[in-house]
C-alpha cells in the first residue's frame, strides 16, 4: 500500500459511505444495528458477535433493546416539542413518563446547548449506566427559549425488551499470526465525525489491505464504545490476546482541526514511532500527546490489565472536553466532513501500515569507514562547505548529519524507523536510501517485527 499512489477521493468515497451509515438509528442495543451491519457486510465479510442484553462483566451491563414509541411535550394542550423528530431528541435509554410538571420541575429533564441553538444534544450516559436511568428531552435551544413558566404535560412512552449488542470483526490474514487491530465505535446514532466517518475510513483501509500480501494479520473491530471492546476482549483466549501486538483507535477524522495522536500507555512502542513519523512528514498540522490526553476512548479497554494491548488513539480533537463545536449533537452529520481532511487522515494510516510492514534493521558486511562519495558507492549526501555554494537546505543537512552515525547503526540494534525518528527523517525515504546499500551488498536488511511485552497475570484471591 503505497501512500504516494492513493486512490482518488471519488474512488474512496468516504463521505457518501459516511452519510449512508449515519442513516441508521444505532445504539449499544438498538433496532438500527442489524441493518447497519447488513450494510457493512456489503463492503467486507464481517463476522458478527452477539452479546445478549443483561450480560455483565466487571460491572459493565449490556442494556435491553430500547425504542421510543411516543414523545410529546405539551403546554395548554398544544404540542411544543415532538421527541420523534430526530433520533437524538429523546435521551438515549430514557424511561417512560406521563404526567404534568411545572416549569421548575420540568427544566432538569430538558437537555439543550445555548451554543448550538438548532441542535439536538446527544445524551447517552444511560446507555452505560442502566441502573441510574431517568428521562429527558433533548431540544434545540431556540425551542427551549420559547418555553417558560407554566404547567406542562409530558407523554413519553418508551419500551425495552431483550436484545443483543452487535460487534463486527473482519480479519485479513497475514504471513504471521501476530495481530494489529483497528477499532472505532458504531453506537452514536446519526453521528458522522464522532463515529461513522471513521467506520467508513477503516472499511476503505481494510478493503485495500485485503488485496495486499502482509506480514501481520490485521483485524478490524467495529462495536459500541467501551461496551463492545469490553465484551469482545472478555471472550478472547489468553493465547489470542498474546498475539495482539498493537491497536489503533481512530475517530473524528473529518473536521478542520489538526491531527492529534495520543501515545500508548507505556509509550515508545513501534506504533507510537510510526505515527510520529507519519504525522511529522505527511500531515499539514499535528500534535502528539501523552496517554489519554487525546479525545479519550477505547484505548483504556485494550490497554486494561490482563490484556495490555499497546494502543494509539488518533483523532482531530481540539481538546478532550470540546473536540469540535458540533460534538455530540445532531449537527455532527456528513455535511460537516471535509474530504481533504479525511484523505489526509487516511493517507497517514496508510503510511503507518507501510512502516510496520517494511521496518527492518541492517547488518553490515564491511569494517571501517566507507568513502560514500566514491562513484562505486555513490551514496554520499553533500555537507556544508564554505568554499563551495551547494545551495543546501535544512533537510539536506539532516541527511548529511545522518552519515556521521549511519555506519554504526548497521549492527542490527536500530531499525529503520528508530533511525528515522532519531534523525527526524521520513521513514519511506530513509528505507529507500538504505536499500541502495543493500543493492551494493554492503548490508543485509532483516525485517523487524513488533515485540509483544508479556501480559501481566492477576493474583488469585487469598482464602
Amino acid at each position: 500500500m503505497d501512500a504516494q499512489n492513493n486512490k482518488t477521493r471519488d474512488e474512496l468515497d468516504f463521505i457518501p459511505l459516511t452519510r449512508e451509515l449515519c442513516s441508521f438509528n444505532t445504539g449499544v442495543v438498538a433496532d438500527g444495528n442489524e441493518p447497519l451491519f447488513a450494510r457493512l457486510q456489503e463492503e467486507l465479510p464481517f463476522n458478527i458477535y452477539r452479546v445478549p442484553s443483561g450480560s455483565e462483566h466487571n460491572g459493565w451491563c449490556v442494556q435491553d433493546n430500547w425504542r421510543v414509541l411516543e414523545a410529546g411535550l405539551y403546554r395548554d394542550g398544544e404540542l411544543v416539542f415532538d421527541g420523534l423528530v430526530h433520533p437524538l431528541a429523546v435521551a438515549q435509554n430514557s424511561t417512560s413518563f406521563e404526567g404534568k410538571l411545572d416549569w421548575e420541575d420540568l427544566k432538569p429533564h430538558l437537555v439543550t446547548n445555548p451554543e448550538l441553538p438548532d441542535a439536538h444534544v446527544y445524551h447517552c450516559i444511560w446507555q452505560i449506566r442502566n441502573w441510574d436511568r431517568g428521562w429527558a428531552f433533548c431540544l434545540p435551544h431556540r425551542i427551549y427559549r420559547e418555553l417558560g413558566p407554566g404547567e406542562y404535560e409530558i407523554k413519553l412512552v418508551t419500551e425495552s425488551e431483550p436484545g443483543e449488542m452487535l460487534i463486527g470483526e473482519y480479519e485479513k490474514p497475514g504471513r504471521s499470526d501476530q495481530i494489529i487491530l483497528f477499532n472505532t465505535n458504531t453506537c452514536h446514532p446519526t453521528q458522522a465525525n464522532d463515529g461513522f466517518a471513521a467506520v467508513a475510513m477503516l472499511v476503505r483501509l481494510f478493503q485495500e489491505l485485503a488485496e495486499r500480501d502482509t506480514y501481520y494479520t490485521y483485524r478490524l473491530i467495529l462495536a459500541p464504545e467501551h461496551m463492545g471492546s469490553i465484551f469482545y476482549l472478555r471472550d478472547r483466549s489468553p493465547e489470542e490476546i498474546e498475539r495482539m501486538v498493537g491497536c489503533v483507535f481512530a475517530e473524528m477524522p473529518g473536521t478542520k482541526d489538526e491531527i492529534t495522536v495520543a501515545s500508548s500507555f507505556l509509550g515508545g512502542h513501534m506504533l507510537d514511532k510510526a505515527f510520529h513519523n507519519a504525522t511529522r512528514h505527511f500531515t499539514k498540522a499535528y500534535k502528539w500527546t501523552p496517554w489519554r490526553v487525546g479525545a479519550g476512548n477505547d484505548e483504556t479497554v485494550w490497554e486494561s490489565p490482563g490484556y495490555e494491548v499497546p494502543t494509539v488513539e488518533v483523532t482531530r480533537a481540539k481538546t478532550p472536553d470540546h473536540p469540535y463545536p458540533e460534538y455530540h449533537s445532531s449537527l455532527d452529520n456528513a455535511d460537516l466532513m471535509d474530504v481533504g481532511q479525511m484523505t489526509e487522515f487516511f493517507g497517514m494510516l496508510q503510511r503507518v501500515v507501510d512502516t510496520l510492514e517494511m521496518n527492518a534493521s541492517a547488518q553490515r558486511h564491511f569494517d571501517g569507514l566507507l568513502c560514500l562519495s566514491n562513484p562505486k558507492y555513490d551514496l554520499y549526501f553533500e555537507r556544508h562547505d564554505p568554499s563551495i555554494d551547494k545551495s543546501l537546505t535544512d533537510d539536506d543537512e539532516k541527511w548529511g548529519h545522518l552519515l556521521d552515525s549511519l555506519l554504526r547503526y548497521f549492527d542490527g540494534t536500530m531499525s529503520v524507523l528508530d533511525i528515522a525518528e532519531q534523525h527526524e527523517l521520513p521513514f519511506q525515504e530513509l528505507l529507500a536510501y538504505l536499500q541502495r546499500f543493500e543493492q551494493k551488498k554492503l548490508i543485509t536488511m532483516d525485517f523487524t517485527p513488533v515485540e509483544r511485552l508479556p501480559v501481566s497475570r492477576k493474583v488469585p484471591r487469598g482464602e
